[in-house]
C-alpha cells in the first residue's frame, strides 16, 4: 500500500502559501481584525523552511549519534464529547479539526521546549486514495500568541500546500531522497482509514519511506480520523523516552486539546497542562512535612545544653578550645556589653575577623543582645567593605588588632576581641534577660548584586529556628558528632556549619583557609570528625589527594555524614565521595541565602549507581515547585524555575524593596522566592538541578551575578561595553571570561582592565580573560546573543602569551607540575608564572616538586631570573657548574634611583617581589642574594666578605650615591652593615629599611621561650575540673613528667646539634677560603645556618649617620613546645622596642607596627602598608637630592 502511495515535496516557498493563503476561505478579514497572511507575519515567515528548527525535546536517555531508533508505541483516544466540542470549535471558525489537533501538538512543543521556533515534520496521508502529502512546518509561538490567531495560520498553512492549491511544477510526484523529512519530531494525520488493519506497521513503514534517516525520529503523534472517532497513537524512540513520560506528554496534549475545544481566545502561556491527580501530587504529596518547632531563638537551645553539659568541649581551633560553659560564659559577656552600647532589636553589628575562636562568640553574642549578625570578609576590597557598612549602618564593628587598621571607620564603636577583651571581661557572665522575638532579624548575608553593588538577604530568628533544627532532624547531628566550620563568613552556608553542631550539643572545629587547602592536614583532620561539608570543587580536590597518594581509607571510618551543595554536583564526584566513606551517609544539599542557605536534601543511594545530579526534596516546613515564565507549574520530567515556600524564606533585601517585591512573590496566598534555578522533578519526587536561568551563576561554591562583575566592568575607563560569561574549558571549574567593547582613544589594555577590577572586586569575581569585539553580537530582538560569543583563545588570559606546548620530557615534566599547583590547564612553556597567579608560596610547592622529581635544589629566586617553564627546563638541564649572580632585577623601572633589598635569613630575595611592585613603577628595585654556585649555596662565610661583595655587586647598577637600602630578617642586619660601610667610604645613603630585624646587641625577653612552655603547660592541665581531686594530681603528675622528658631529649638533641653545625661550619668556611673542593656532605648546608654563624663570629660596631625605619609584625603566633618560635613577632621576642637599633643610628628611628606576622608582613594586603611607607619616605629623600646615575638594563 505504501509504495503506491505519492510523496509531495518537504519544502515549498513561503511565497506560494502566501499566495495559496489569499485565495484561500480563510484569507478574508476575521473578526478580531487580522487577516491570514497577517497572522503569518505575527508568527514569524517561517511556514515551510528548507532546515526544519531544531526542538530540544527533553528525553530521558541522552541522545548520541549511536543513538539506533527503537519505535516505542502509547495509543489513547478522544472521548466523543471532546471529539464534538471540536467539531463545533472547527466549525465555529471556519476551519477543520486537524488544525486544532496540529496547533494543540505545536503548543504542547512550545510548553515542552520553552521553544519559539517550533518546526515539524508534516505527513497527510488519505489512505482510500492512496495520496501523501509531506513537508516541513516551523512557525514562531512566543507565550503572548492568541490561540485563535495560530489555528487560523495553520489552517492557512494545511490549506495552502493542499494539491489543488499548489503550482503544477509542485504538485508532482517526487521520490527523491533530499525532499525527505528531516524533522525529528513528526505529525501524521491519516484519514479514512477504518480499513487498516495493523496500525503499527503502516506507521513503521511510513516513517521509513518519508524520513531521511529513521534513526533521527524521536517522536511520532499519528492521528487516525474516522467518520465518528478519533484515534492516536504517539510512536517514539524508546531509547530517548520511558513509556511513562510518552504517557504524561498523551496526557497534557489532551488537556490541551481539551482547553482549545472550549475557548480559543486565551494565550499559549494560559492554556493548562497538567491534569487534576498531577497537580495534588506536585501541590500535596511532594512537599514537605508540617512540624511544629519550639518558638525559641536558636541560642537558647545552645544555651540549655551548656548548663547541664558545661565542662563538654564546645569549639575548636588551632589548639585552642571552649567548653560549653566557657563559651556560654563569653557569649553573655559580649551580649551584655553589646546591649550596654544599644545594641538591641534590629540594630546591625559587623563582624571581620579571621577563623578564630571569636567567630562563634561574636555570632551567640550578636543574636544574645537581639541585633543582627552582619559578617565581613576581611579578603574583600575596602570599596565593597564600606559599601556594606553604610548600607546597613552597623553600629558596632566587632574585629581583630591586626585587621582594624585596613577596615572603614564608619560604626560608632569599633572592639578587637583580642586587644580588648579585658572591656568585655568586665561585663557580667549570666544569660541576659533579653526578650527576642522570632520575627526580628538574626543576621544580615550579602550576595552579588546586578546594579554593582552587594544585596543584603535579611533572615528572621525563625528562618534560623526552622533551618537549624529541620536540618538537625533530617540530616542526623547529635552530641557525639565533630563537624569543621570551612566555609567563608560571607556566605550563608557557614551559618549552617557554626552552629548546627553547637544546637546538637557537638564540637565545632573551627578552620582556616591554609589549614582547609593543605590535604596533608586536611587528611589528619578527617580523621577526628564526623561530619563534613565541603563545595563540589574542593571535595574533588580533596578527595585526588586522597587518591593519588593511595590514603588507607579505612582511617575515615569515623565520618558519618559527608556533605556537598552550592554548586552542580556531578555523579562521578558522588561515587568517588561514596567510595572514600564507606561507612558514610553522603547526601547533596541545595539552598540559598534567600532561603536560609538549605532548602532540600538528596540522600545518595548507597546500593545504586548515580546518574543524574539530583537535590532531593525539601526539609520540613520547606515547599518547593518548578514553575515556568508565566508561573504555570511544570509537569514531571520538563524544566522549570525552582520557587522555595515556607518557613526557610527569609524578610527579603534590605533597603531594596524595588527588588524583594520582585524576587519574592506570593502565589495561592503563600509566598515563595524565584531561585533562578532550573531545575525538573523525576517520577520519584526527587527534583534534579540544571543549572541557572538567569545571569546568576554558582563558581566555587559561590553566588556570583554576572551583572555585577559586568556593572564594574562599564566603569573600567575605555570600556564602553561589556559582558561576563562563566565557561567551560574541561577542567573542574568554570572561568570567568569578560566580552568588551573599547573606546578607540582610550583603549585600555588587558591588564589595564584586569587591575581595575581586583581593586573593585572580590578576586573570585575578576574574569581570568578578556576578549575584545568591535561589537557585541544580537538577536532578533537586539538582546546580546551570548552563544555567539567566541570562545576566548590564549591571547585573551591575563597572563598567557601565545602557547607553545612542551618540547622535550623536562618541559612535559615541569608542565605538569606547574598546572597541578597554579590549578591552570592551558599553560604554555613561554608563559611567566607571576602573571600566571604565582606567589612565593605556590613557588615553595613547585621548588618541592622540581627537588622531588629532578633531584636538583634551587633558590626560589630562580624563578625571578627564569620565570617561564622553558626558562626553567634550561637551568634544569644544565649540568655545567655555575655561579649564582647575586644581583636579582625584581622590577624594572626608569627615572628614579633604585631600591636594594636584601636576601632574607635563607638567602631568598622572591619575597620582596610583592613589595617591589606595590612601590612607585618608575622605581627598579633589584634583590640582592648570597654568592653561590652548584656545589655550595652561599660563598662566603663571614659578614665582612658578604658585606664588600654586596656593595661591589650594587656598584654595577648605580656606582655612586645616594642609596636605598633594605632588608627583611638577616637581610636588614646586612643593610645595615652595608650602609656603615659606604658612609665609610664617602658614599650617601639615604635611606634603610629594617623590616623584624634586630641588632646583635638587642636585648631578649628572659625566659620568654621557657614562659610559653608553661602557659601552654598550664593550659593543658587546666579543663580537667571533671576529674575527681586525686585522678587530677595524677594526671598533673603525668603531663609534667611527658613535658620534662621531652625537653630533655629536645636539650640533649640541640646540644648535638650545635656541635655538629660547628665542625661543618668550619669545614666548610675552610675549603672556601682555600680554594678547595666542597665535600658532598657540607653541599646541602642551609644558608640559614651560615648566615648564623657569621652573625655570631662578628662584632658589629659603628654608628650610622641618618635614621633609619623600622618595621614591626604585630601578629601573634602559637610557640611550639620549645623547638621553635613560629612567626612569633620580633616585639614578642626582645625588651627592647627599637630592637638594638637606637643605640646604632645617629638620629631617630622610625618605627612602624604592620599587621600580620614575622613571615606574612610582606604578603598582600600587608605589604602594601610597608610599602606606602617605604614611598612616602623614598619620595621626600630624592625630593633633596640629586638623583644617582644608575645604569639601568635595557627593556
Amino acid at each position: 500500500m505504501v509504495e503506491n502511495l505519492v510523496t509531495r515535496p518537504t519544502t515549498i516557498s513561503a511565497t506560494t502559501i502566501s499566495a495559496a493563503v489569499e485565495s484561500s476561505p480563510q484569507g478574508k478579514t476575521s473578526d478580531h481584525g487580522s487577516s491570514s497572511d497577517q497572522i503569518l507575519d505575527e508568527v514569524g515567515q517561517k511556514s515551510t523552511v528548507d532546515e526544519p528548527a531544531s526542538l530540544q525535546l527533553p528525553s530521558d536517555f541522552p541522545k548520541t549519534p549511536s543513538t539506533l531508533y527503537q519505535p516505542g508505541y502509547h495509543k489513547f483516544s478522544l472521548s466523543s464529547d471532546l471529539i464534538e466540542s471540536l467539531n463545533a470549535q472547527a466549525q465555529h471558525e471556519s476551519t477543520n479539526v486537524r488544525s486544532l489537533l496540529l496547533t494543540a501538538f505545536k503548543a504542547l512543543l512550545n510548553r515542552y521546549t520553552h521553544q519559539e521556533a517550533i518546526g515539524l515534520g508534516l505527513l497527510i496521508l488519505d489512505y482510500d486514495s492512496d495520496q501523501m502529502y509531506a513537508t516541513e512546518i516551523s512557525s514562531l509561538i512566543h507565550d503572548e500568541i492568541d490561540i485563535r490567531n495560530l489555528v487560523h495560520h495553520l489552517s492557512a498553512t494545511l490549506e495552502a500546500i493542499a494539491p489543488e492549491n499548489l503550482p503544477d511544477s509542485q504538485n508532482q510526484p517526487t521520490g527523491q531522497q533530499n525532499q525527505q523529512l528531516r524533522s525529528p519530531i513528526i505529525a501524521t494525520f491519516i484519514t479514512d482509514s477504518s480499513g487498516i488493519e495493523n496500525e503499527k506497521h503502516l506507521i513503521l513503514e511510513v516513517q521509513q519511506k518519508n524520513h531521511r534517516c529513521i534513526n533521527n525520529v524521536e517522536l511520532n503523534l499519528v492521528i487516525f480520523q474516522r467518520e465518528q472517532e478519533i484515534t492516536g497513537i504517539f510512536t517514539y524512540n524508546s531509547n530517548l523516552f520511558e513509556a511513562d513520560t510518552i504517557q504524561r506528554l498523551s496526557s497534557h496534549f489532551q488537556v490541551l486539546l481539551s482547553a482549545i475545544s472550549q475557548d480559543l481566545n486565551s494565550s499559549i502561556a494560559q492554556l493548562p497542562l497538567l491534569t487534576q491527580t498531577e497537580q495534588h501530587q506536585l501541590l500535596v504529596e511532594w512537599n514537605s512535612e508540617t512540624v511544629s518547632y519550639p518558638e525559641l531563638p536558636i541560642y537558647q537551645q545552645i544555651e540549655t545544653y551548656a548548663a547541664q553539659n558545661p565542662d563538654q568541649i564546645a569549639l575548636t581551633c588551632k589548639g585552642k578550645q571552649f567548653t560549653y560553659g566557657e563559651l556560654n560564659q563569653r557569649v553573655n559577656q559580649l551580649a551584655h556589653y553589646l546591649t550596654s552600647v544599644g545594641v538591641g532589636a534590629e540594630v546591625r553589628v559587623a563582624v571581620c575577623v579571621q577563623p578564630s575562636l571569636e567567630i562563634a562568640v561574636s555570632l551567640l553574642g550578636i543574636l544574645k543582645a537581639g541585633g543582627v549578625y552582619v559578617p565581613l570578609d576581611p579578603a574583600h576590597p575596602k570599596d565593597r567593605l564600606t559599601s556594606i557598612l553604610e548600607d546597613t549602618q552597623a553600629k558596632v564593628l566587632l574585629t581583630q588588632a591586626q585587621l582594624q587598621p585596613g577596615l572603614p571607620a564608619i560604626a560608632d564603636h569599633t572592639l578587637c576581641l583580642d586587644q580588648d577583651w579585658k572591656i568585655i571581661n568586665a561585663f557580667p557572665t549570666h544569660n541576659p534577660a533579653n526578650e527576642i522575638s522570632l520575627d526580628q532579624t538574626a543576621y544580615i548575608i550579602y550576595t552579588s548584586g546586578t546594579t554593582g553593588k552587594p544585596k543584603g538577604v535579611m533572615a528572621s530568628h525563625r528562618n534560623l529556628v526552622n533551618y537549624i533544627l529541620a536540618t538537625q532532624e533530617r540530616l542526623g547531628f547529635d552530641h557525639h558528632d565533630v563537624m569543621p566550620s570551612i566555609a567563608r563568613y560571607t556566605f550563608s552556608i557557614s551559618i549552617f556549619e557554626l552552629l548546627s553542631p553547637l544546637a546538637a550539643g557537638g564540637i565545632l572545629t573551627i578552620l582556616d583557609r591554609e589549614h582547609v587547602l593543605d590535604f596533608a592536614q586536611m587528611v589528619q583532620t578527617l580523621e577526628q570528625l564526623t561530619m563534613i561539608h565541603t563545595v563540589p570543587s574542593l571535595m574533588q580536590k580533596l578527595l585526588g589527594y586522597i587518591k593519588d597518594n593511595e590514603l588507607n581509607i579505612q582511617k575515615f571510618q569515623g565520618v558519618k555524614h559527608v556533605f556537598t551543595g552550592g554548586d552542580t554536583v556531578s555523579p562521578d564526584l558522588l561515587e568517588e565521595m561514596k567510595g572514600i566513606f564507606p561507612n558514610a551517609n553522603v547526601a547533596v544539599l541545595y539552598g540559598c541565602s534567600e532561603v536560609s542557605s538549605l532548602c532540600t536534601t538528596y540522600p545518595v543511594p548507597k546500593t545504586q549507581i548515580v546518574t543524574k545530579s539530583r537535590i532531593g526534596k525539601p526539609f520540613n516546613n520547606v515547599a518547593v515547585r518548578l514553575y515556568d515564565s508565566q508561573q504555570n507549574l511544570v509537569p514531571i520530567g520538563l524544566l522549570g524555575e525552582i520557587y522555595v515556600g515556607g518557613a526557610g524564606v527569609t524578610k527579603g533585601y534590605l533597603n531594596r524593596e524595588d527588588l524583594t517585591q520582585e524576587k519574592f512573590v506570593t502565589i495561592d496566598g503563600q509566598r515563595f522566592y524565584r531561585t533562578g534555578d532550573l531545575g525538573r522533578f523525576g517520577t520519584d519526587g526527587n527534583l534534579e538541578f540544571l543549572g541557572r536561568a538567569d545571569f546568576q551563576i554558582k563558581l566555587r561554591g559561590i553566588r556570583i551575578e554576572l551583572g555585577d562583575i559586568e556593572t564594574t566592568l562599564r566603569q573600567v575607563p575605555g570600556v564602553r561595553e561589556g559582558v561576563v560569561m562563566a565557561r567551560d574549558f574541561g577542567s573542574s571549574e568554570n572561568r570567568l571570561v569578560a566580552y568588551v567593547v573599547l573606546d578607540q582613544v582610550l583603549n585600555p589594555s588587558i591588564e589595564e582592565i584586569h587591575r581595575f577590577l581586583q581593586t573593585k572586586l572580590p578576586d573570585y569575581m575578576v574574569p581570568a580573560a578578556f576578549v575584545a569585539l568591535e561589537a557585541l553580537p544580537l538577536n532578533p530582538n537586539q538582546k546580546v546573543d551570548r552563544r555567539a560569543l567566541p570562545m576566548p583563545t590564549s591571547d585573551h588570559w591575563v597572563g598567557l602569551k601565545t602557547i607553545v606546548s612542551p618540547r622535550n620530557e623536562g618541559e612535559q615534566q615541569l608542565t605538569q607540575i606547574w598546572q597541578a599547583v597554579l590549578g591552570i590547564q592551558l599553560i604554555g612553556i613561554q608563559n611567566d608564572f607571576f602573571e600566571l597567579g604565582g606567589d612565593s608560596l605556590l613557588a615553595v610547592q613547585i621548588f618541592a616538586q622540581i627537588e622531588e622529581k629532578f633531584g636538583k635544589r634551587l633558590p626560589l629566586s630562580t624563578l625571578l631570573s627564569a620565570p617561564t617553564i622553558e626558562q626553567l627546563a634550561t637551568v634544569l638541564q644544565s649540568n655545567q657548574t655555575h655561579l649564582q649572580n647575586s644581583l636579582t632585577l625584581l622590577k624594572a623601572g626608569q627615572t628614579k634611583p633604585p631600591v636594594f633589598f636584601i636576601h632574607d635569613g635563607d638567602g631568598e630575595t622572591l619575597l620582596y617581589r610583592s613589595l617591589a611592585y606595590a612601590l612607585d613603577p618608575e622605581v627598579p628595585v633589584y634583590g640582592i642574594q648570597p654568592f653561590s654556585s652548584d656545589s655550595c649555596p652561599i660563598l662566603h662565610t663571614r659578614i665582612s666578605s658578604i658585606v664588600d661583595y654586596y656593595i661591589e655587586q650594587i656598584r654595577q647598577v648605580q656606582p655612586q650615591g645616594p642609596y636605598f637600602l633594605g632588608g627583611m630578617c638577616a637581610g636588614g642586619i646586612l643593610a645595615f652593615e652595608m650602609a656603615l660601610r659606604l658612609q665609610e667610604q664617602g658614599e650617601s645613603v639615604e635611606m634603610v629599611v629594617i623590616i623584624e630585624a634586630a641588632d646583635a646587641g638587642a636585648a631578649k625577653r628572659t625566659g620568654y621561650i621557657a614562659n610559653q612552655r608553661l602557659k601552654r603547660l598550664s593550659t593543658g592541665l587546666s579543663g580537667n575540673d571533671h576529674l575527681k581531686p586525686h585522678e587530677q594530681l595524677l594526671y598533673m603528675l603525668n603531663q609534667i613528667r611527658k613535658k620534662t622528658t621531652n625537653l630533655a631529649v629536645y636539650e640533649s638533641q640541640r646540644r648535638l646539634e650545635i656541635i655538629r653545625d660547628r665542625i661543618q661550619l668550619k669545614l666548610l668556611r675552610n675549603c672556601l677560603e682555600k680554594g678547595l673542593p666542597v665535600p658532598r656532605g657540607l653541599q646541602g648546608i642551609p644558608v640559614r645556618k651560615v648566615l648564623l654563624w657569621a652573625e655570631q663570629d662578628y662584632v658589629f660596631q659603628g654608628m650610622f649617620v641618618g635614621e633609619i625605619l623600622l618595621f614591626r609584625a604585630t601578629q601573634k603566633s602559637n610557640v611550639f613546645d620549645g623547638t621553635l618560635v613560629d612567626d612569633t613577632p620580633y616585639v614578642e621576642l626582645y625588651s627592647d622596642p627599637l630592637f638594638g637599633w637606637g643605640k646604632r643610628v645617629s638620629e631617630k628611628v622610625q618605627v612602624y607596627d604592620i599587621p600580620g606576622g614575622h613571615s606574612s608582613m610582606l604578603q598582600e594586603p600587608n605589604v602594601q602598608v610597608i610599602a606606602e611607607k617605604i614611598q612616602a619616605y623614598f619620595d621626600t629623600a630624592i625630593a633633596t637630592e640629586e638623583p644617582p646615575v644608575a645604569l639601568l638594563p635595557q627593556s
